[in-house]
């Protein structure tokens, strides 16, 4: 059974990677196997869990996937090889960084780290197999009425099970039953395996993405910061789906950055942005949210970035956004009931909730405590800790420079910014909300955040080339 879930794995990032490679912009820039095969983790996880609810519509239950599967994996492999991949160059460093001691013992110190996480993360789901309450009554609930419900599938949106949220976009529920028909069987080792992929796919995508970007030590640095959060290990075994929409903002920001380097020569990487933000919507609503603000801030930046280049961008990551978005307003359409929070407002409720300086005031305050706090590993925050580093190593100018910096600053003001008028505007219980939500509402966009963070701050083996950058 466990060889059977290694396989379903391998089948899903076998697609991604391969896919990827055939989409690489050859000519603009080089592949590495690194950052391709960690950003093919998260296309391949996508791509099955579309496949997955597609074959269902137009098939029933799905169990013939799997040779329909193996069958696309192998037409791809076909496609690749024919495309000519060996003449594809591989791996040249891009950010013009050498590695050094420091970045050697941060790769040391990452291995560390790694193994205590991984160690953590076995133990906490040891101990909480069937994961934490969302769990229950919402992600794993739907992947088992997908995988037992034969014609029925569809009364896993019943409105008749309001507390299940049914209108939520099924990505992890998708993957769950998945795994299971590879296993042959439920097996609580099938959303494990799911959790287990998106949380150390994150970590991977972080470490590979700026260590081709900005050099190994910051790569490595990055990682043993997101690992040290406690709160982002052990809530990946809570089994709910913020990690893994977390893990397509990171896609999508390091798409953009990717863009910010080589869209000169080519719009696939802000195309592929665009697809990563659309993976987002297909897993959380709050996907929809992050795609709409990358997309003011593509539009906020066009002023200064230049009309022309923007509007390139922009067209390209509308393009590779839009099947993803008419999917999900699809599935919202003829599957998904009314959202259970917005159904039940009404407009002198919510006029009332933006007219009290209360709500204002305990969701700042909230907002500040959770900013500050966040990451609290027992012996100081996460924040504190940038901001220490912020100060010892300065900023990288030239990249601070770059467009895609604004686009992502302006993305991750206005999500944090609609949410904080959600809160204010539509909660009934606005203490208890805040505190069951806001924690992984900034868990969602922390990889982002840690990702842009450390584009723009000096790597260890700048400290010294301070002439550089002036």
């Amino acid at each position: 059974m466990i060889v059977r879930l290694v396989f379903s794995l391998l089948v899903s990032a076998g697609l991604g990677v391969l896919l990827l490679r055939l989409l690489w912009p050859r000519a603009a820039a080089p592949w590495r196997w690194s950052l391709g095969t960690a950003l093919g983790l998260s296309l391949g996880a996508a791509i099955s869990a579309m496949l997955f609810f597609v074959w269902m519509l137009a098939f029933g239950p799905a169990r013939g996937l799997l040779p329909a599967e193996a069958a696309l994996l192998g037409v791809i492999a076909l496609v690749a090889v024919w495309h000519g991949d060996r003449k594809l160059p591989l791996s040249a460093p891009t950010s013009g960084v050498r590695s050094s001691r420091p970045a050697l013992l941060s790769g040391a110190v990452f291995l560390v780290v790694l193994v205590a996480a991984g160690a953590a993360f076995a133990s906490n789901l040891m101990q909480h197999p069937h994961g934490e309450w969302d769990a229950w009554m919402n992600w794993d609930l739907k992947a088992r009425m997908f995988y037992r419900g034969g014609e029925g599938w569809r009364a896993a949106f019943s409105p008749a099970i309001p507390w299940s949220h049914p209108d939520y976009p099924i990505m992890v529920p998708s993957l769950v039953a998945r795994s299971w028909l590879y296993a042959g069987r439920e097996t609580l080792l099938g959303p494990a395996l799911v959790a287990a992929t998106f949380t150390f796919g994150t970590v991977a995508l972080l470490a590979t993405a700026l260590w081709a970007l900005r050099g190994l030590g910051q790569g490595m640095l990055a990682a043993v910061v997101l690992l040290s959060a406690p709160f982002f290990v052990i809530h990946s075994t809570s089994l709910y789906a913020d990690v893994p929409v977390g893990f397509f903002f990171l896609t999508t920001f390091v798409c953009l950055a990717l863009d910010a380097r080589h869209g000169a020569a080519t719009t696939r990487f802000a195309l592929l942005a665009g697809v990563a933000a659309g993976f987002s919507m297909w897993t959380k609503n709050e996907g929809l949210l992050f795609t709409l603000a990358v997309g003011a801030g593509l539009l906020l930046g066009a002023r200064s970035a230049g009309w022309t280049a923007s509007r390139r961008r922009l067209i390209a990551f509308g393009a590779g956004a839009l099947p993803l978005f008419l999917l999900t307003a699809a599935f919202k359409i003829g599957f998904a009931p009314p959202n259970d929070l917005i159904s039940t407002l009404g407009i002198h409720h919510t006029l009332g909730n933006l007219a009290s300086p209360d709500r204002y005031y305990v969701t700042v305050r909230e907002y500040v405590r959770h900013l500050a706090a966040f990451g609290d590993n027992g012996v100081g925050t996460a924040a504190w800790v940038l901001v220490a580093y912020l100060l010892g190593v300065g900023v990288n100018r030239s990249e601070l420079a770059r467009p895609w910096v604004r686009v992502g600053a302006a993305a991750l003001v206005l999500v944090l910014a609609v949410h904080f008028m959600v809160f204010v505007s539509m909660a009934h219980e606005l203490s208890r909300l805040l505190a069951s939500s806001l924690e992984r509402l900034l868990l969602q966009v922390w990889p982002a955040m840690l990702f842009w963070f450390f584009m723009v701050v000096r790597a260890p083996e700048e400290v010294g080339a301070t002439t550089q950058f002036r």
